[in-house]
């Protein structure tokens, strides 16, 4: 939708222009400092959250989940308590299916970061430190690695929801929600 596109547009234009402003205010080199003290914040909060969890419950967690036609989503977590840093392990995953229900492997990152950062226990800002410590192994062909011609427009609303239940439920947090954004879509035969 060009509607989109042109939104998008903009909103990367005005992220430039203010970022542009607060260089022009601070200088260049504050603002690239700040910039490191949020993203190593966030990676230090992580870190000392999973090394609390596998000094609490162990340092290998494990959690499955099913789409409602079945395929599992399948969640190995192995932690290094001395460094704080974990892989997420999605072997067991089912393979990417023939609808569109697909979920690319930025999906899997967006759910986890979202996920790492409610786990943390402390307000912190959304930001590529919260995967510092995080190492990902996604099978290819699989629900969340699936080729470049899959089916991936339910993935994102879908798919990363039950993503999240998976990995909330590795860590002990929650019980798992209705695995849905209630994403509701319409149109006609045009």
């Amino acid at each position: 939708n060009l509607s989109d596109l042109r939104a998008q547009v903009a909103a990367n234009n005005s992220g430039i222009r203010l970022l542009h402003q607060l260089v022009e205010e601070n200088g260049l080199d504050t603002v690239e400092a700040y910039m490191h003290f949020i993203q190593h914040n966030a990676e230090m909060a992580v870190r000392h959250m999973l090394k609390d969890f596998a000094a609490q419950h162990g340092t290998k967690t494990h959690a499955i989940d099913y789409m409602d036609d079945g395929t599992p989503i399948e969640l190995t977590i192995n932690i290094d308590p001395d460094s704080g840093s974990a892989c997420f392990d999605f072997e067991g995953t089912g393979p990417q299916i023939l609808g569109n229900l697909n979920a690319p492997p930025a999906v899997t990152y967006s759910a986890v970061i979202y996920s790492l950062r409610s786990l943390v226990g402390q307000d912190i800002p959304l930001n590529q430190g919260c995967l510092a410590p995080i190492e990902f192994k996604i099978p290819h062909y699989s629900i969340l690695n699936p080729s470049d011609d899959a089916g991936v427009v339910g993935g994102n609303v879908l798919t990363s929801q039950r993503v999240v239940d998976v990995v909330l439920k590795a860590f002990k947090a929650c019980a798992a929600s209705q695995g849905c954004m209630n994403n509701l879509t319409f149109g006609d035969s045009k």
